[in-house]
């Protein structure tokens, strides 16, 4: 795979191919999220799977970024279907004209769902108070808060341990600018655990596993 740790100017690129897996209607789904980064500025970047050469990825800039464009499957093509291994090829342009193809290779390794043991509002401490049961295959893990399909709260990484848990206070970082958690409203909290590639890190995942628990906050 081509590395993006290079200047701007030699418009370089790289890219990761993430199995995300996830519940939907008691059943475990399965879609696919694909990332391309660069120190440069991309224009136009599409992939394509070695398992299906028919299907052409489209990716679109991330908020905005032209240094990260990425695609999701969309959730109502989750499926069941577990992805095969397969080895992805990225095109891309860059705004000054070069053009590039890097890879990246998925295999079929998956995280199972991670597991809520423990996810309420404590009204003596006043915080949100999760803990979850590790996953021994898991590099990392974090923790989002959602207000509807609005992202309001979005946690730093978590190392993996024995015993993980997490804490959140409505005076605390991670939250939107200007938004404040409202006593008695529910929300949705989304547990990410990461499965990393062999030697990568935060930019080379192999596999994200989501469970969702709905809770109260405040009194």
């Amino acid at each position: 795979m081509t590395s993006c740790n290079k200047t701007k100017d030699e418009a370089s690129g790289s890219g990761d191919v993430v199995i995300v897996s996830k519940v939907i209607d008691s059943s475990i789904v399965y879609g696919l999220s694909l990332h391309a980064y660069t120190l440069s500025a991309f224009s136009n970047v599409k992939a394509v799977s070695s398992a299906d050469t028919t299907k052409i990825y489209s990716l679109t800039a991330n908020q905005g970024l032209n240094t990260n464009f990425f695609y999701d499957t969309p959730e109502s093509d989750f499926t069941t279907t577990k992805p095969t291994a397969a080895t992805f090829t990225f095109s891309a342009t860059f705004q000054n004209g070069v053009k590039e193809k890097f890879q990246n290779i998925l295999t079929d390794a998956v995280l199972p769902i991670p597991t809520f043991e423990k996810c309420d509002y404590n009204a003596s401490t006043h915080q949100l108070e999760m803990t979850w049961t590790s996953i021994a295959t898991a590099s990392m893990y974090s923790i989002g808060i959602l207000e509807g399909a609005t992202l309001v709260f979005n946690s730093v990484l978590l190392i993996n341990s024995s015993t993980p848990g997490y804490s959140i206070k409505a005076n605390g970082g991670g939250w939107i600018p200007n938004f404040a958690p409202g006593s008695g409203k529910s929300y949705t909290v989304r547990l990410f655990a990461y499965m990393y590639e062999p030697g990568g890190g935060p930019l080379n995942i192999q596999s994200v596993s989501i469970a969702d628990r709905t809770v109260v906050w405040g009194n």
